[in-house]
């Protein structure tokens, strides 16, 4: 009987140092609200853009030509839709588009940050803008030189706060400006300006280059994210 209780209480002992461990490690993700079940159909979400399933009208045609069946034509890419109850570690990691931009903040250990509650509002790189980024370093952004300043871009795209279209208006309205500076994880101000033709919120760097949004403002459960068409550097033109 004493074995018994010897091996139970070394049991419990065992789940409550698990359950320990397993607390600490929750305290570094995000506490901001989510959806404690994976019941997707239950969840507000916005699609979120992408360019992956589009193939070149000619590659089609050429393969038509050639009895190929091209995926594109014969199958429908599913959408990826972007949660307002998960962070924007999940939904950034989720997106075709942002395949490159999640690999690369990963690498920059700047992912870790947006795990956390913030909250933080994202101005993400779609695939093509940062390959050709890549394409233009003399070192394909790997080596030492070219890590250092792809960890600077992608600091420059995340902004502490919650700054959807309604918050952009609000301040921007305070203030009597069309235009609003966010000061940057890199610690360089990010410019906002209201495209009045355009009708929408166009963003500003150091050398008053322009960068277009793609998808404006999706809410996460820790922000906001946005997509937008190009690459702005804190150093001027990419």
């Amino acid at each position: 009987m004493m074995r018994r209780g010897g091996r139970a209480g070394g049991f419990f002992s065992g789940v409550a140092g698990a359950l320990a461990v397993a607390l600490a490690l929750a305290g570094c993700e995000s506490s901001a609200r989510q959806d404690p079940l994976f019941v997707r159909g239950a969840s507000a979400a916005v699609i979120m853009p992408s360019m992956a399933g589009r193939a070149d009208q000619a590659e089609l045609n050429a393969a038509a030509n050639a009895g190929i069946v091209s995926s594109p034509v014969a199958y429908e890419e599913p959408p990826t839709p972007s949660y307002s109850d998960r962070p924007l570690s999940e939904n950034i990691a989720a997106s075709l588009e942002l395949a490159d931009y999640a690999h690369a903040l990963e690498q920059a250990g700047l992912m870790r940050l947006l795990r956390r509650a913030g909250p933080y509002t994202v101005f993400a790189i779609p695939n093509q803008p940062l390959e050709k980024l890549s394409h233009q370093a003399s070192d394909g952004l790997r080596g030492t030189v070219g890590q250092a300043q792809l960890r600077r871009i992608l600091a420059y795209t995340i902004v502490p706060g919650r700054w959807d279209n309604a918050a952009l208006t609000r301040k921007m309205a305070r203030s009597h400006s069309s235009s609003l500076s966010l000061k940057t994880v890199d610690g360089v101000p990010l410019t906002v300006r209201w495209d009045a033709p355009g009708k929408q919120f166009v963003l500003v760097g150091p050398s008053g280059r322009t960068n277009r949004l793609w998808l404006a403002g999706a809410p996460q459960s820790n922000g906001v994210l946005y997509f937008t068409q190009g690459v702005l550097t804190p150093d001027g033109p990419a």
